[in-house]
């Protein structure tokens, strides 16, 4: 995962029209989702990474991260295939994409470097940034058993025999064990076997000094928390010990949620220098981490084991999802118009899990109503109902107009027709005579208004 740049985004498909839905006007109070608007964009980034592959000179094809360039790289193959597994759907070069990887697993009789593989700028050293991304796709792919395959058994022994005796992760054995190395080597272990030792120490790796005062998490261990780690280390957690709920990990969620401006994209460049044979020593290579820390910020926020935080996902996903995939701020176009596949998959990986979000939790209490379904969350399951909503004070004169019109006019004859009587400009039968026909008309007219609602539309003719 070396420096990203970006290149124009590719043209429409043809063969699709552009989606018609478009978000639902709310208030920045009312937290709201459009799943039409979710489908739309999900189906948007899937065309652009079928339009971006590119075969590759000799074996296969796949993606780089810069989605434009024509020679393949193995972490953005692999990401680009796990975009189509976990939207579930079907990609006409997946072959060719495991193909690919398989060419490229390093194979060697140094423990070390048997079974990883490497990056474009890591001098042919395999790393955590592309090993820990492969592995986890091939166990999300359930690809173990393909003889086609790359060996999926080699590649968790080498992410095994690359951790660091701290119970972190570098690039590499010996690097300096860093939060979003760790966080990928786990999320990957944790798809291939969840109760390895390996899983347990870089679990107590990622938790170990996590205070009242710092309760998030930055590039390493004792650095500032950042939204993005904070993020990514509970997205891991949540994976890797679903049960966990400690009054820390609630703290961290609480530090996110007081930090997160869901209407920023929280985009930003780690880097870091790498040194296969110790610090100080030669070769030196720098990697490059882009970070896009809103959309990871919204798949944690989905993992609270107190809920959903109902506005603010509703404000995240109102900026991931404002703008078509094309546009600049989808696609994390920079100076020279060139398009990140990071900034296409992270989106994309968090309007899925957005669309697998369960409709209530196990302590949760579900309100059916005739047009609605109302969550009520565990802290709040004592509540009556009607408490759960909020009271609106202060009413919008223009739509209490609008909604009563007739009868505020009603009204307005009225007092004018007895301040006539009250100047003596005519009797108080000729009042009676002004009004009375006016209410019984207006009364007839809402009963029968009322009637017709109850009933609905009529039948259609057949």
């Amino acid at each position: 995962m070396n420096q990203t740049s970006r290149l124009p985004a590719p043209a429409p498909r043809p063969h699709r029209p552009a989606a018609p839905h478009r978000a639902r006007r709310s208030g920045p109070d009312v937290p709201a989702i459009d799943m039409a608007l979710l489908a739309a964009r999900l189906d948007e980034s899937l065309d652009v990474l079928r339009d971006a592959y590119a075969p590759a000179i000799g074996t296969g094809g796949g993606w780089y991260h810069e989605l434009s360039r024509p020679e393949p790289g193995t972490t953005a193959t692999a990401v680009g295939l796990l975009a189509f597994v976990e939207a579930g759907r079907p990609f006409e070069y997946f072959d060719d994409g495991l193909a690919f990887l398989a060419s490229r697993q390093t194979v060697s009789d140094d423990g070390l470097r048997d079974g990883g593989w490497a990056t474009k700028t890591s001098l042919g050293m395999p790393v955590v940034e592309a090993t820990a991304w492969i592995a986890r796709f091939l166990a999300r792919a359930r690809c173990d058993l393909r003889d086609d395959a790359p060996d999926l058994r080699r590649a968790y022994a080498w992410l095994r025999h690359n951790q660091n005796p701290d119970g972190g992760w570098g690039s590499l054995h010996g690097s300096r064990s860093r939060v979003w190395l760790t966080c990928l080597a786990l999320r990957a272990l944790t798809q291939l076997n969840p109760y390895d030792t390996a899983v347990d120490r870089g679990v107590e790796w990622l938790t170990a000094d996590r205070t009242a005062h710092r309760p998030g998490w930055g590039p390493t261990q004792a650095a500032r928390p950042t939204v993005t780690h904070t993020a990514f280390a509970l997205v891991t957690l949540a994976e890797a010990r679903p049960e966990l709920r400690s009054e820390r990990l609630l703290d961290a969620y609480d530090w996110l949620l007081d930090n997160l401006d869901p209407d920023d994209d929280h985009t930003w460049i780690e880097t870091y220098d790498v040194s296969p044979h110790g610090p100080g020593a030669k070769p030196v290579w720098r990697l490059a981490l882009w970070h896009y820390g809103l959309p990871i910020a919204l798949a944690a926020l989905l993992r609270d084991p107190r809920g959903p935080n109902g506005p603010a996902v509703a404000r995240a996903f109102r900026t991931l999802a404002r703008s078509e995939v094309g546009d600049r701020r989808w696609n994390g176009h920079i100076g020279g118009g060139r398009t990140s596949l990071w900034t296409l998959w992270w989106r994309l990986e968090t309007l899925v899990a957005l669309g697998r979000m369960p409709l209530a939790g196990g302590a949760d209490v579900l309100h059916w109503l005739p047009d609605a379904t109302v969550v009520q969350r565990e802290h709040a399951r004592d509540l009556p109902l009607a408490d759960l909503f909020p009271h609106r004070r202060v009413v919008d004169a223009v739509t209490l107009a609008r909604r009563h019109w007739a009868s505020i006019l009603l009204v307005l004859v009225c007092l004018c027709s007895a301040a006539g009587v009250a100047v003596d400009l005519w009797g108080w039968k000729d009042f009676w005579m002004s009004v009375i026909l006016p209410i019984v008309l207006t009364g007839i007219n809402e009963s029968l208004t009322r009637r017709r609602a109850a009933r609905g539309p009529p039948p259609a003719a057949s």
